[in-house]
């Protein structure tokens, strides 16, 4: 059954002003969508079951995939966890508000249905403005998942967010496009070190330097392990997946390019449509590859191409990635092919997602 949905445009003079509505909303059970720094998030109050069966209808998500809280001070932690460690707490000093998400023992009353069943919760202190102040005028700690159809690549831009969710949720805030691009970093914190279970803008390196050590969840090293319990939100079914069919190719440069190009020739000759997201660097190669090719010229407009930034400054590829899958979409790719990075620091996001949205399709050549 379709909602009518309310739509807030912020205004920063004024932004306090418009939340009371939907801060409202939140505290009586509704669904409010709203920005966050890394991807836009679909909120409810976490603490009534209710509320978050509305989060899972209308994503259309399944219910074993933990939801991770979202708080707007420090002293709201209490009222979700349990024990939480000296080092957990030296991290949440270290990077919140931020992008990072720490997984501790749950209080009794937060429902299961945000935990996945688990006898853990996800707990994350945004760093956006609009999301702060909203979760601070409900007054309830809020799960939120990220706001687009479950499968589909998170949304960073309001319009992706209105494409999935209008009609299907109570509000929608629309706060401007989110900076960091990719979902926070998982950490769970409830055994001796701290262990990632889903990577993300706040690297291994980054938590290590804080207390001294960081370890990885077996389940994102050995992908073939199928008796592992996923842990994190993301880790456990499709994901980030646009329509068309994904594909990775990294290691040798003039390798993955000239793949490219022998791929753009074959699908375009064949009457499909192809995207290919790729580095400044690789442009104007395979840009002269493709210059005087006879069947590229016939059938240039069913080549689209997203340039994300520099191979050495990965921010921007982070930013964009699931900007751009959607694009590709719009514009009716069929086949999109992707430059893959090394998985160092943010580069293990990054090829995290890709490996999800690509089903696998990851070669190194």
């Amino acid at each position: 059954m379709r909602k009518e949905t309310l739509i807030i445009k912020i205004d920063p003079e004024i932004m306090e002003e418009q939340l009371v509505v939907a801060g409202k909303m939140l505290a009586a059970g509704k669904t409010v969508a709203f920005p966050t720094e890394t991807v836009y998030g679909l909120g409810a109050n976490a603490l009534s079951e209710s509320a978050v069966d509305a989060i899972y209808e209308a994503k259309g998500r399944p219910s074993d995939n933990p939801l991770i809280v979202h708080i707007a001070r420090l002293d709201m932690l209490g009222e979700l966890a349990g024990e939480v460690k000296p080092y957990a707490k030296i991290l949440m000093e270290a990077f919140w508000p931020g992008p990072i998400t720490f997984v501790v023992k749950k209080k009794d009353h937060v429902p299961y249905k945000v935990t996945g069943g688990l006898e853990t919760v996800g707990v994350r202190m945004p760093n956006h403005p609009v999301a702060l102040k909203l979760i601070e005028l409900s007054g309830v700690p809020v799960a939120a998942p990220s706001a687009n159809l479950s499968g589909k690549p998170s949304p960073t831009d309001v319009k992706y967010v209105l494409k999935d969710m209008n009609g299907r949720v109570d509000c929608i805030v629309d706060g401007g496009d989110s900076h960091v691009g990719l979902e926070s970093t998982v950490l769970d914190v409830t055994g001796e070190v701290p262990v990632i279970l889903r990577p993300g803008k706040i690297t291994r390196e980054m938590i290590a330097k804080c207390v001294g050590g960081c370890e990885v969840d077996p389940a994102l090293v050995d992908k073939s392990r199928q008796d592992l319990v996923p842990k994190s939100p993301g880790m456990k079914y499709r994901h980030y997946a646009p329509d068309a069919e994904v594909s990775v190719y990294s290691g040798d440069i003039m390798a993955v390019i000239r793949t490219f190009y022998g791929r753009i020739i074959e699908v375009v000759e064949s009457g499909g449509s192809i995207g290919i997201m790729f580095f400044e660097e690789d442009a104007l190669v395979l840009e002269r590859l493709l210059e005087d090719d006879a069947v590229y010229k016939r059938h240039r407009e069913k080549v689209h191409f997203m340039k994300e930034g520099s191979s050495k400054d990965l921010d921007t590829f982070a930013r964009n990635l699931f900007k751009d899958l959607r694009k590709l979409d719009e514009l009716g790719a069929d086949i999109v092919l992707v430059h893959g990075v090394s998985e160092n620091e943010l580069g293990h996001a990054i090829m995290n997602r890709l490996d999800k949205a690509s089903e696998g399709r990851v070669f190194k050549i």
